[in-house]
C-alpha cells in the first residue's frame, strides 16, 4: 500500500482524517430519515414517567411489545423528528397491553409515538414487519 507523503502529516494521520471524513459523511444527512432508508429494523424505547416519545420515523409497519401495561402507540406528523413531534394527541391510538403484540402502521412524513401513563419506567420493544398484521393473527400463527 502506498502512502501519500505530505509535509507535516504522517501516513496514520492521513488515514485517520480520511476515516473521520467518511464517517461524518455517512451520518450527516439532512431532514428526517425513514426507518427503512436508514436500515433500522428494530429498537427499544425506555420511558420514565408519563411522557410522549418518538419510536421511529415512517414509512414503516411495526410490531411492538411490552411486559407491562401503561403505554399506547400513535402516528403523528414528522416536523422535527424529535419527541416534540409527539406532544399533540392523536384520534387513533393503539393500546400496548401487557405481554401482547401491538401493531402500528406509520405513513410517509409521520413518526410513531409512544405515550406512557405509568409513574415508573416503561420499556417498549419493536421490530419492523413487511405488512401490518393483526396481533391476534400473529398469536394464532404461533400456535397459542
Amino acid at each position: 500500500m502506498t502512502s501519500i507523503k505530505r509535509p507535516g502529516f504522517s501516513p496514520l494521520t492521513t488515514k485517520l482524517v480520511g476515516f473521520v471524513a467518511l464517517a461524518l459523511a455517512s451520518f450527516g444527512g439532512t431532514g428526517i430519515a425513514s426507518a427503512r432508508s436508514a436500515g433500522i429494523e428494530r429498537g427499544t424505547v425506555v420511558a420514565r414517567g408519563p411522557v410522549a416519545k418518538v419510536v421511529v420515523a415512517g414509512p414503516i409497519a411495526l410490531h411492538a411489545y411490552s411486559e407491562f401495561a401503561g403505554g399506547s402507540l400513535y402516528a403523528a406528523p414528522a416536523v422535527t423528528g424529535t419527541d416534540r413531534d409527539c406532544k399533540g394527541s392523536s384520534a387513533s391510538t393503539t393500546v400496548v397491553q401487557a405481554d401482547r403484540i401491538a401493531t402500528l402502521a406509520v405513513g410517509e412524513g409521520q413518526v410513531a409515538c409512544l405515550s406512557t401513563t405509568t409513574k415508573g419506567s416503561f420499556e417498549l420493544l419493536w421490530h419492523a414487519v413487511s405488512q401490518p398484521v393483526p396481533a391476534a393473527a400473529v398469536i394464532a400463527k404461533a400456535g397459542r
